[in-house]
């Protein structure tokens, strides 16, 4: 199919040049491209090879009296993961009249290839659009317009409607690049600009485009920086760096807890250059290689990712189910083969050098592929120690439990991802070189309750949450603040630093009414709604936080997974897939931009089913709903009291296992006491 639409695009694109690009794996996208016929002035190019800040020269296009755009541009890629990076080299391509996008495969939870238009009137010359699936999971997309585009925002317009509506955060500061890995490091980022080795910063107006300068050194060396007005950071590609430079003599010794020397270290004690390792590995692509798609089966079989003909590679058995590249990169579409997994064990030696290598095991863990290994070997440092750890705390046997390997997969996620993240990478980049970047966004907790007595329990779950920045508004429904077990819990609350606003709504306003005045309270960017009765891990606003960064949707939650019935004293699990757009959430894990609950009017003024309608509200404005994982998480069921009628059958029936007593998982990390002088909530039973 590719090929044929290319053989006619070419034949129809009258007498300007044409602009053939490829990224990702050559096996596919290569030969998609070979065997036309070209003309002197046409380009054939691998975006995954050429040197960020070297200008796309075409012959005939760009030059004083020649025509500023090609006939035809076609990027062919391999994966969403590729073309998400090739964004950046794309600014260095020429507008274009006819542009052809074109994914292989992608995987099975991946929707089509729709662009989402800009706003004003950026595509009022769009003639055709069209939008054809290529096999059974690839895509292509055709755009024309007769007075040319921007090639490189038009591929960003259509990596946003692949991933919805809301494109999530970009990463700060805005950056530059240069060198032939450049694009590892800034991924989908059209705004980052490709450089020279010297400088200086192109202006925009009397701006510079960037506020700092990543040069990539691929061994050859790099020149002095010649514009003192830009700060700028030099780092190695992943194929720079040797055994022999990490054995050296002059290389400072580092560290890793439980590490072990590596087999290509011949017993040498292991050294490598920066202070941190961390901070030399090219990021992870966030919004691309993330647990989205995970499956909760634990009966399928171990893979490995190890060495097979001199390639790393992941397999299953004798079954190669990917070849990992030398730079160590892992696509969208890798993750998906490696998900009826039930892990993967990760083999140390023989990796085509120790950055790859760390890349691979990050990204893998990034996606949520529960990896077991043996000790860390030294030179891997750069995986980090939190994520170091994780990879020996459990064996291949531990992940038969479901329960047990979806844990294990939530705590590799949120290592890998908040240690490799792009997004953490460039603030750790900006730190190093001394430029200030913007807070993290600031979520506000909206907590609304009828019950004085639940008051300090609440506040006691929302007062142990971390590695997010966050206010409390709390909305006290028909009493006031002054009776002193709220007054007691309020104080002690307020005591921790952590910022509360009490609203005291009036006992016969109506629920949905006083939900809309607290929100009115609020001063963060984010919304994330809390019970008083149910029981809150201390990350679970953190992994709502990453979830709404690597999904994209406008609202993120859980489902009810984990279930305490008070009136029985059972934990009951119910398993409910995970990592996926779904239309239902649980209301009291709601966590929504401020924006969108702004766009669909806010809450509806009725006194029950306020969640669910406020769901349908954000899918009828077209917004994107998302499900993470429910293992931080203890729904409370009492006999009554609650606006969900539901009864107990109901979870009974759905649950696929259960615990007497009080059960949650070991991410809710135990209870916490009741804030101030509020009674203490009973429960029975241990936990784990």
């Amino acid at each position: 199919m590719i090929t044929s639409v290319v053989r006619q695009a070419l034949r129809t694109r009258g007498d300007e040049p044409a602009v053939l690009c490829h990224t990702g794996d050559h096996r596919t996208t290569r030969r998609e491209l070979s065997g036309f016929r070209l003309r002197p002035a046409d380009r054939l190019l691998d975006l995954d090879t050429h040197r960020l800040g070297d200008p796309v020269e075409v012959p005939g296009v760009g030059g004083e009296g020649e025509p500023e755009a090609v006939g035809l541009l076609v990027v062919v890629a391999a994966s969403l993961t590729d073309l998400r990076r090739c964004l950046t080299t794309a600014t260095l391509l020429p507008p274009a009249v006819h542009l052809v996008v074109a994914v292989a495969d992608t995987p099975g939870n991946q929707g089509p290839l729709v662009p989402a238009p800009p706003g004003i009137d950026e595509w009022h010359g769009l003639q055709e659009l069209r939008v054809r699936r290529v096999g059974q999971r690839g895509w292509l997309c055709e755009l024309y317009f007769p007075n040319s585009v921007e090639t490189a925002a038009a591929l960003d317009h259509v990596l946003s409607g692949t991933g919805g509506r809301r494109r999530g955060p970009r990463s700060v500061p805005l950056g530059a690049v240069h060198g032939r890995e450049g694009a590892l490091w800034r991924s989908g980022d059209v705004s980052a600009t490709g450089v020279s080795a010297t400088g200086p910063i192109p202006l925009r107006r009397v701006t510079p485009v960037a506020d700092l300068v990543l040069r990539v050194d691929d061994g050859s060396g790099l020149p002095e920086w010649q514009d003192p007005a830009v700060a700028h950071l030099d780092v190695a590609t992943t194929g720079s760096g040797s055994w022999e430079s990490l054995t050296s003599a002059d290389a400072p010794a580092v560290s890793v807890p439980g590490a072990r020397p590596g087999p290509s270290e011949a017993g040498r004690p292991v050294r490598v250059g920066e202070p941190d390792p961390v901070t030399t590995i090219a990021p992870i692509d966030e919004r691309a290689v993330n647990p989205c798609g995970f499956t909760k089966k634990a009966g399928g079989p171990m893979g490995d990712l190890t060495v097979r003909g001199g390639k790393a590679v992941v397999r299953e058995g004798q079954k190669v189910l990917f070849a990992v590249p030398d730079d160590g990169t892992v696509t969208d579409l890798d993750l998906g083969h490696t998900r009826y997994l039930r892990g993967i064990r990760v083999d140390w030696s023989g990796h085509s050098g120790p950055a790859a290598a760390v890349r691979a095991v990050a990204s893998l863990a990034a996606g949520g592929v529960p990896l077991v290994s043996g000790s860390v070997p030294a030179w891997a440092s750069g995986v980090g120690t939190e994520l170091a750890s994780l990879l020996v705390s459990v064996s291949a046997a531990d992940l038969r439990d479901p329960l047990t390997r979806e844990e294990h997969s939530v705590r590799l996620r949120r290592a890998a991802l908040r240690t490799h993240g792009q997004i953490a990478r460039w603030r750790e980049l900006a730190v190093r070189a001394g430029i200030p970047v913007p807070p993290e966004p600031r979520m506000t907790v909206m907590l609304c309750t009828r019950r004085p007595e639940m008051v300090g329990f609440a506040l006691a779950q929302i007062a142990r949450q971390r590695g997010v920045r966050f206010e409390v508004v709390l909305a006290l429904h028909g009493f006031p603040a002054s009776l002193p077990q709220v007054r007691s819990a309020i104080g002690a609350f307020a005591a921790t630093g952590v910022q509360i606003t009490v609203y005291e709504a009036p006992a016969d306003q109506v629920f949905g009414a006083v939900l809309n005045e607290a929100a009115d309270r609020a001063s963060g960017t984010v919304i994330a709604k809390w019970d008083d009765d149910d029981w809150y891990g201390p990350d679970h606003l953190a992994d709502m936080a990453l979830a709404r960064t690597y999904s994209g949707a406008d609202l993120v939650g859980i489902t009810q997974d984990l279930v305490y019935l008070e009136e029985l004293d059972l934990t009951v699990w119910q398993s409910y897939k995970s990592e996926k757009p779904s239309p239902d959430v649980v209301g009291s894990t709601i966590v929504i931009d401020r924006s969108v609950l702004e766009e669909v009017g806010g809450f509806r003024p009725l006194p029950r089913a306020i969640d669910s309608q406020l769901l349908f509200a954000v899918r009828r404005n077209g917004g994107r709903i998302y499900r993470t994982h429910g293992l931080g998480y203890l729904l409370r069921r009492a006999g009554q009291g609650h606006t969900w009628a539901a009864d107990l059958g109901y979870f009974l029936r759905r649950n696929t296992k259960q615990w007497s007593g009080w059960r949650p998982s070991a991410l809710l990390e135990g209870a916490v006491e009741p804030l101030g002088a509020a009674r203490t909530v009973e429960y029975s039973g241990g936990h784990r």
